[in-house]
C-alpha cells in the first residue's frame, strides 16, 4: 500500500480511524514541526531514511488513514522499509533534538512509535525476550543467579534471610542493571563509599525500564519505576544517587510525578561534594571522554570530569550513541559494531576513552574485543575505585551462560 503522505496536510485527527494507539502524539508532533530538514542531516538512520521526524509522523498516519484493519495497518507499515529503517533504527541519542529549531521531543515521537510497532507485532519477540526487565528473569538477573551474584545484603528495605524491611534509610543507591551484574564488587565497593558520605543506604536492585521503552512497552517501563518510587519512599531515603545519567533522568522524572521530596543526584557529583577522593591515581594518558546520550546539556559530564580532576585541556570529548541505545542491535546488529567503532574513531592511539554510562563501557568493551585498537576503555567508577570490569571474563560467561547446563532453561525462559 502506497502512503499518500501529501495529503496529510489536508486530514484532521478527527478523520484518523483510531488504529494506532498513539495517533494523538503524531498529530502534536506534526503541529510543530517545520520540515526544515536538520533532524534529517543530523541522523545517519534518517538520512538512510530520506524522512525527516515530521514524515515519521505523517506516514504513521497516513497508514492509518488507508488501512481497514489493524492487519492492514501492519501490512501497510512494515511495507514502507523508509518507516521501519527511521523508526527501528532510532538510537535515541538525541542528535536530531539538538538540531531542532522548535525543540521537538523526538524521543517521545519515536517512543510512541514503537508503542504501536509493539502493538501491530512489527518488533520480534527475540528483540526484547532477554530484556523484560520488569519480569522475574532477564539476561542481567539470569546471570546473577547463574554465577552466584548475590547483593541482598544491601537491600535494607526489602525484607531477606538476613534482615527485616528498614524504613529509616537516609540514602537510596541506583547502580543499574549493567554495573551490578557485571561489576558486582566495584558495587559493593561504590556502595560502601556512598554510606560512608550519606549515612545509612539501601541498593535499589532494579533497572529503570530503559530497555522496555526501547521494545515498546512504555506503560510497563512506567509501572517499573513507580514500583521503584514505591519502594524509595518505603526505605526513608532523601537522597537517590545514581550511575548512569539515564537512570538519574528516569528515576527524577518518576519521582517527581509521585511528588516525593528525594533529590537525585550522578554518583561522581555526590561524591565529590562529601568529600571523596579516588582510590588510584588517573592513567598517565590523553582522555577522551564520551557523553552520554542522556546527558543533554553535558551537566553530568562536567560534574564527573570535575570529581575526577581531568580538566578542559586535558581531554576530548566525542557525543552520540555509542550504538546501544534503542536495542537497534535488534534491527541491524552490524550498525552497532558500525557506530561504536565510529565513536572509538574519536580516541587517539594511548588514550583512555572515559564512559558515562556502564552500557557504553560494556558496548566499547564488546568492539575492541573484537578489533582491538591502541585505547582503554573504563567507565568513570573504575577511575575512582579499585575494582574494575573484567570484560574478558563477562563476555566468556554470558556465552557461556547458554553453552553450559543452564541453556537449554535460558532458551525456554527466553524464547
Amino acid at each position: 500500500m502506497n502512503s499518500n503522505e501529501n495529503d496529510m496536510h489536508d486530514a484532521t485527527p478527527e478523520q484518523a480511524e483510531g488504529k494506532l494507539a498513539r495517533s494523538g502524539a503524531y498529530w502534536d508532533f506534526l503541529g510543530t514541526c517545520t520540515q526544515c530538514g536538520r533532524c534529517t542531516n543530523a541522523c545517519p538512520s534518517l538520512t538512510a531514511a530520506d524522512m525527516t521526524l515530521g514524515d515519521i509522523a505523517k506516514a504513521l498516519l497516513a497508514a492509518e488513514r488507508e488501512s481497514d484493519t489493524q492487519e492492514d495497518l501492519a501490512y501497510a507499515i512494515a511495507g514502507n522499509p523508509r518507516l521501519v529503517q527511521a523508526v527501528r533504527g532510532c538510537f535515541f541519542c538525541t542528535s536530531c533534538k539538538n538540531t531542532c529549531f522548535a525543540h521537538n521531543d523526538v524521543c517521545d515521537l519515536v517512543y510512541n512509535a514503537r508503542v504501536d510497532f509493539q502493538d501491530l507485532g512489527l518488533i520480534p519477540r527475540f528483540a526484547w525476550t532477554s530484556v523484560q526487565v520488569d519480569q522475574e528473569w532477564d539476561i542481567f538477573t539470569a546471570y546473577r543467579a547463574i554465577y552466584g551474584i548475590y547483593l541482598g545484603d544491601l537491600t535494607r528495605h526489602v525484607a531477606n534471610d538476613e534482615h527485616g524491611a528498614e524504613d529509616d534509610c537516609e540514602v537510596a543507591f541506583f547502580p543499574g542493571c549493567s554495573l551490578a551484574a557485571y561489576a558486582p564488587g566495584l558495587t559493593r565497593e561504590i556502595f560502601d563509599a556512598v554510606q560512608d558520605a550519606g549515612g545509612k543506604t539501601t541498593l535499589i536492585d532494579h533497572c529503570c525500564g530503559s530497555p522496555l521503552k526501547s521494545a515498546g512497552f512504555f506503560d510497563r517501563a512506567e509501572a517499573l519505576c513507580d514500583k521503584i518510587a514505591d519502594e524509595v519512599a518505603f526505605s526513608g531515603a532523601k537522597t537517590m544517587v545514581c550511575v548512569c545519567p539515564g537512570c538519574a533522568n528516569a528515576m527524577r522524572a518518576t519521582l517527581a510525578r509521585h511528588g516525593l521530596d528525594v533529590e537525585v543526584r550522578l554518583l561522581a557529583g555526590y561524591l565529590a561534594e562529601h568529600g571523596f577522593q579516588p582510590k588510584q591515581a588517573l592513567p598517565d594518558t590523553p582522555f577522551c571522554v564520551s557523553k552520554s546520550c542522556q546527558d543533554r546539556d553535558g551537566s553530568y559530564l562536567e560534574e564527573t570530569c570535575g570529581a575526577l580532576g581531568i580538566g578542559s585541556e586535558a581531554r576530548t570529548v566525542f557525543h552520540g550513541c555509542c550504538g546501544a541505545g534503542g536495542a537497534v542491535s535488534a534491527f541491524d546488529p552490524n550498525r552497532q559494531a558500525a557506530q561504536a567503532d565510529s565513536k572509538l574513531s574519536f580516541a587517539e592511539d594511548g588514550s583512555t576513552v572515559v564512559t558515562m554510562c556502564p552500557t557504553c563501557t560494556y558496548t566499547y568493551a564488546a568492539q575492541l574485543m573484537g578489533a582491538p585498537r591502541d585505547v582503554q576503555n573504563k567507565h568513570y567508577a573504575e577511575l575512582m575505585f579499585r575494582n574494575q570490569f573484567d570484560w574478558p571474563k563477562v563476555f566468556a560467561q554470558l556465552q557461556g551462560m547458554y553453552e553450559g547446563e543452564y541453556g537449554p532453561w535460558l532458551n525456554q525462559v527466553f524464547a
